[in-house]
């Protein structure tokens, strides 16, 4: 049986009986085309300027289906839930260390790609250093057009070679700190002290939403902080997406990051510099944020890990959270051993007043023996045709080389509840830094539709939205105590990513907006941010595409609190598939220049 839950709005568990409604999954709605430039800039004055504009959008998005299952009777007894927060009661100990045992016992991987372990080796054996590393990175980014709009702001030179001197200095006294002089990069949504957060937003409109007027933070986020006393050496604040609105990462004023396997396509977002500083090579760790598949996505678009942890789970206190219900910070990483390891010191409990105080520190939860994914293939065949391929033969590979048990679930409601996430996200979102959807001025012009769109939202709407949620935290719960163990498996994104149309993707332009993109990218990921649970994308495959091929990811997600058992799954698949993986053609080598 897995751990009690404490969560103060549920009764757990509770199997959601449909009776025949709501279980065909679907998500072929019907949206305006996609658009760029001049047609996009005339369409946003358009729904920006005319409320009835606004209103239809509204309705084509379907963004009344939860109230309208409210009325139905769907939602009877249902009480809503406006923080998806569920801590497994179990003792907790916050003076263990999350990093120091684990790193002891962590085993790299036969991944072509670099892990922070490999950087370690390589400064221990002094076949390189952490200033040459630095170096090698600092002439990447001045001299490769490729690399060039992964970061919106750098750590200095002259403090980064000092910080990196400093790492050198340790190694060479033997007295190296745990990640010493190991590379780091960290989105822009999350504050780093002496390092400005623009949110993905222009410098003027930085200037004046947020308080500080686009000086550099005073303070670095709890999770950030621990990596950098683990010794790790912090680049910079990367690329994202504007307020953090979409998953293909284009932006107009900082411009779009380059995926590394194909410059034809999106590097995916909103965690997009993150994500291909990873797939390039850059660093063998990045932080992401993930509030609709922000870590998962780019993770799988640019071949890499991302984990999204449990809610609540990772402190970035003292940061604020621009969408409390949905987001959370999370690890992109090079191989399976980086995203342990990030994750575990990521996830340190922080008892200042933090959620993630209350939660057990990372390995203290025993791991069920028998090995369980749940398939609810109505989900599964949403896919286009190659990814399918991919996920089959993934999970025959699961089943025949590790022993898991496929287990046959139903996930109810599940368009109507990435409906509801939509709702929730975009509501949070704009109430926070446009005033609910009343300030859009100085927005690109697909975030200004987005926006304006959003202020439609009643406030009935919003809570018919959150008792869904609560309606589908109850089913799931069934499940993972009918099913000890599981993980509801899935591909990351039904496709292989989304190829960058002519006019979009460049400094300067005025975007992009391709809502049916949009949401067929969000289709398995939204469920984890919406009810709070971890989830996990591990690169699967490759499939060709325009000018060459795109990654594909695999995903799990499990129980809340359950990470570990997560990261055991990407063990036992890195066990199948790490031989197999590629470098794609952006990818560099900063360890032997």
């Amino acid at each position: 049986m897995p751990p009690s839950l404490q969560t103060p709005f549920l009764n757990y568990p509770t199997a959601v009986e449909t009776n025949g409604q709501g279980t065909e999954f679907k998500y072929k709605s019907q949206y305006f085309p996609v658009l760029t430039g001049f047609k996009l800039n005339i369409l946003s004055y358009i729904a920006t300027s005319l409320s009835p504009v606004q209103s239809i959008l509204w309705n084509a998005a379907e963004s009344g289906t939860p109230a309208k299952l409210e009325r139905k009777g769907v939602l009877k007894n249902v009480v809503p839930c406006f923080d998806p927060t569920v801590i497994p009661l179990v003792p907790r100990d916050s003076s263990l260390s999350a990093y120091d045992p684990f790193l002891h016992d962590a085993n790299s991987t036969q991944s072509q790609f670099y892990s922070a372990l490999d950087y370690v080796e390589a400064y221990k054996s002094r076949k390189t250093t952490p200033i040459k590393v630095v170096e090698r990175i600092l002439d990447i980014l001045s001299t490769d057009s490729t690399k060039e709009s992964y970061f919106i702001s750098l750590v200095p030179r002259h403090i980064l070679l000092a910080e990196a001197a400093k790492s050198t200095e340790r190694y060479v006294l033997g007295t190296p700190l745990p990640l010493d002089g190991v590379p780091l990069a960290v989105k822009d949504e999350v504050d780093v002290k002496g390092l400005m957060k623009t949110f993905g937003l222009s410098l003027e409109q930085v200037k004046r939403r947020f308080k500080d007027g686009g000086e550099p933070s005073t303070y670095t986020s709890f999770c950030v902080q621990k990596l950098l006393d683990a010794g790790m050496l912090l680049l910079g604040k990367t690329n994202m997406h504007e307020l953090g609105l979409d998953t293909t990462n284009d932006n107009p004023y900082w411009g779009t990051p380059c995926n590394p396997y194909n410059p034809n396509y999106y590097p995916g977002g909103s965690s997009g510099g993150s994500g291909a500083s990873v797939g390039a090579g850059l660093v063998p760790i990045a932080v992401g944020a993930d509030g609709g598949g922000s870590v998962r996505v780019p993770s799988a678009y640019n071949g890499a890990w991302g984990l999204k942890p449990s809610h609540g789970r990772v402190s970035t206190s003292p940061s604020p959270s621009f969408a409390p219900s949905v987001v959370v910070v999370g690890p992109i990483a090079a191989t399976i051993s980086d995203l342990e390891i990030a994750y575990h010191i990521m996830a340190t409990p922080d008892t200042d007043g933090s959620l993630s105080g209350l939660f057990a520190p990372p390995r203290s939860l025993s791991l069920p023996a028998q090995k369980r994914i749940g398939i609810y293939n109505p989900w599964i065949d949403a896919s286009e045709p190659k990814v399918k391929i991919l996920f089959n033969s993934s999970l025959t590979l699961l089943k025949e080389k590790m022993g898991y048990q496929v287990e046959d679930i139903t996930l109810p409601y599940l368009s109507e509840n990435q409906i509801a996430h939509r709702l929730v996200i975009m509501s949070e979102l704009t109430s926070i830094l446009c005033s609910a959807g009343q300030d859009i001025t100085g927005l690109a012009p697909h975030n200004r539709i987005l926006a304006s769109v959003a202020s439609r939202t009643s406030s009935h709407d919003l809570i018919s939205a959150n008792r869904l949620r609560t309606q589908m935290m109850q089913h799931l719960s069934h499940l993972f105590t009918t099913y000890p163990g599981l993980i509801i498996l899935s591909p990351t994104t039904p496709h292989p990513g989304v190829r960058i149309p002519s006019g979009a993707g460049l400094k300067g332009a005025y975007g992009l907006t391709d809502a049916t993109n949009a949401v067929e990218s969000m289709i398995y990921v939204f469920l984890a941010n919406w009810t709070g649970c971890p989830s996990i994308s591990v690169p699967c495959g490759y499939v060709d595409v325009h000018a060459g091929e795109m990654p594909v990811g695999l995903m799990g997600m499990s129980e809340w609190g359950s990470e570990d058992l997560l990261l055991r799954f990407g063990r036992d698949w890195d066990e199948i598939w790490s031989t197999q993986r590629r470098r794609g053609k952006g990818w560099v080598d900063v360890l032997n220049s």
